[in-house]
């Protein structure tokens, strides 16, 4: 296993975020149409639903979209929040490769745009991350060690913070009101990520506090 900073990160941040989510039979309920509307949603107009779906009903399509395909894909669901959950109403599909997938400019500027424009306003990201039994054998470690729960990588949390701890997001999550959240579908499982990266915030204190200390002559 590579002793490697950015992993070891990577390990703790996971264990300490919420366990995976917990489908109920009702959750269900809709994934024919989600998977639908999932196909259309492929260009930059994305897809609307003829009536919205509840979150958790939501990524558990994503999860069953997903969940035998050998690429990485990125479902965003628009909507609002009603109570403890969102409803959404609208949705992009960006498919990707097997280690990777892009997040198109359409896509960055229409989770901005969407949460700004109201203060009920929340964006459900999802991400699979396949598993094909090729990966190094580090990572199956990891993973047994972590019961095989969904773990993200550092480039989706650097993802989580350009849109969930930007000044908007962050005056929006003091005060209640709507959220951009993010979640890994992977080994069959759902589970939200919220933490940012924190090895780039450790590094500026402390070249800031080299900075700051005198250097003997």
């Amino acid at each position: 296993m590579p002793a490697n900073r950015q992993l070891i990160e990577t390990i703790l941040l996971a264990c300490l975020e919420p366990n995976p989510i917990q489908f109920r039979s009702a959750d269900e309920h809709d994934l024919e149409r989600l998977r639908s509307a999932i196909r259309r949603a492929d260009s930059p107009l994305g897809a609307s639903l003829r009536s919205p779906i509840k979150r958790n009903s939501f990524l558990c399509g994503c999860l069953d979209f997903t969940k035998s395909l050998p690429e990485e894909h990125l479902i965003v669901g628009y909507g609002f929040r009603q109570g403890k959950t969102t409803m959404i109403e609208r949705l992009h599909h960006v498919s990707g490769r097997e280690r990777s997938v892009p997040i198109p400019d359409f896509v960055r500027n229409e989770i901005r745009r969407h949460h700004f424009h109201a203060t009920d306003a929340e964006v459900i990201v999802f991400h699979n991350h396949p598993r094909t039994g090729t990966e190094a054998e580090w990572l199956y470690i990891v993973k047994a060690i972590a019961e095989d729960l969904p773990i993200a990588s550092s480039a989706d949390r650097t993802v989580l913070q350009q849109h969930a701890y930007n000044a908007v997001a962050l005056l929006r999550k003091v005060l209640g009101q709507g959220d951009v959240h993010f979640y890994i579908g992977e080994s069959g499982f759902v589970r939200q990520f919220n933490l940012p990266n924190i090895l780039p915030f450790l590094d500026q204190i402390n070249s800031a506090l080299n900075n700051t200390v005198p250097k003997n002559t």
